[in-house]
């Protein structure tokens, strides 16, 4: 038995190339979601699934010598063609490439696409608001309207409400509709399902490579970690783009916002308990539109217990309860990094018998700033105190 998995494009048979309409003239059965086959006009065999299990189950015994199972755009744009490869192993298998709904929809806006980053948030939870902020062209896929609707909200929310938006329903078929319309005004607009966007925003900017300015932050009376203390713990913490970190004593929330610009694709929880400190985090998420931020407010180690596994761990303040917190956090997850600032010797004393205690392997780095002050016609360097960053990992000495 031959399996070949067909890219079909939008669903309208215009849609897909010859190879795929000769490889379907040709094989026993047709197998795909009801969208895919309703337009084959050909006197065959059709089973209605996109499951691979159930697919798996229908072809298992049967005697066909060639099976097409369809899939929407390209085999491989988030594609369900991996998971069927992974469940169709024992049968020999063969990829047939689509027109994919983002290649379909640029050339039907006359737009280049090789500068637009592409995304999904069909069945899938993605920081769009962070690309947004990040790309000037960014196209993603939908669930439904909805998705529409609640994405116009956050654009709005975060300050992003002129962000245009291209939006593609029923893309090859009959009906098919795209609209140009700013975020703001989506309320003017009622869209139908299968729903494709592009966003376009001018004022994008990569500031991930950046170190944020202390004074861009919405201060208050919080203490707020330091803009060079703040770049060189994550530096050590060494987040990547999908990082789930706990920023515990998150203050004004600074760590967390950079965190969250560079873990685009994870998740960063700002546990606080100071109710002022909660509402700053909340003001400046909002600033920096960080989406990925979520605020607790609860005091660590309890309020932990509950929350996603960690990879990373930052610890800013811990109101005397470091050596419980740590150990949640390893128990929570015996991998996970964990980097503390600590600037009392009262502090740097707790955390240390812990290191001594549980003979952790650790990494200790004593950082001395001074930054220039003008009085009158001269440039003084003034001194603050010094912080100490303790990089901590379970791995025993």
């Amino acid at each position: 038995m031959k399996v070949y998995i067909v890219g079909a494009g939008m669903g309208n048979t215009s849609s897909l190339t010859s190879e795929s309409i000769e490889i379907i003239e040709n094989a026993d059965v047709i197998i795909g979601a009801e969208r895919m086959t309703e337009y084959i006009d050909i006197n065959k065999n059709i089973y209605n699934s996109y499951k691979p299990d159930e697919i798996l189950e229908y072809i298992k015994g049967k005697d066909f010598n060639t099976v097409v199972i369809l899939l929407s755009g390209d085999v491989g744009f988030y594609s369900g063609a991996k998971r069927l490869i992974d469940t169709l192993k024992e049968y020999e298998v063969k990829l047939i490439p689509g027109i994919s709904s983002v290649v379909y929809f640029c050339s039907a806006l006359k737009m280049p696409w090789d500068d637009v980053k592409l995304l999904s948030i069909h069945g899938k939870r993605k920081n769009i608001i962070g690309y947004i902020k990040k790309y000037k062209k960014v196209f993603t896929l939908l669930s439904g309207k909805k998705d529409i609707e609640m994405l116009c909200e956050k654009l709005c929310y975060y300050g992003l409400g002129d962000v245009i938006l291209n939006i593609g329903e029923r893309l090859s078929y009959e009906d098919e509709k795209i609209t140009r319309i700013k975020a703001k005004d989506i309320k003017k607009f009622d869209f139908k399902s299968l729903l494709v966007i592009l966003a376009e925003n001018p004022d994008a900017y990569d500031m991930s490579y950046k170190c944020i300015d202390d004074c861009d932050f919405i201060r208050g009376n919080i203490p707020m970690t330091k803009s060079e203390i703040r770049s060189l713990s994550i530096a050590k913490l060494g987040l990547s783009e999908s990082s789930i970190l706990y920023d515990i004593g998150a203050g004004t929330g600074s760590v967390s916002v950079e965190a969250s610009i560079k873990s685009i694709d994870g998740e960063v929880y700002a546990i606080e308990q100071n109710k002022d400190a909660i509402e700053l985090i909340e003001r400046n998420k909002r600033k920096f539109a960080a989406d990925n931020i979520i605020v607790v407010d609860g005091k660590a180690p309890d309020i932990l217990k509950n929350l996603p596994v960690p990879t990373h761990i930052f610890i800013g303040g811990s109101k005397g309860g470091i050596e419980k917190i740590i150990k949640c956090c390893f128990e929570k997850n015996s991998d996970v990094k964990i980097v503390i600032n600590a600037i009392t010797l009262n502090t740097v004393g707790k955390i240390m018998d812990v290191i001594k205690k549980e003979n952790y392997k650790t990494e200790i780095v004593c950082v001395n700033i001074a930054k220039n002050k003008s009085v009158g016609e001269y440039e003084l360097m003034t001194g603050y105190n010094p912080v100490y960053i303790f990089i901590v990992n379970q791995l025993k000495n």
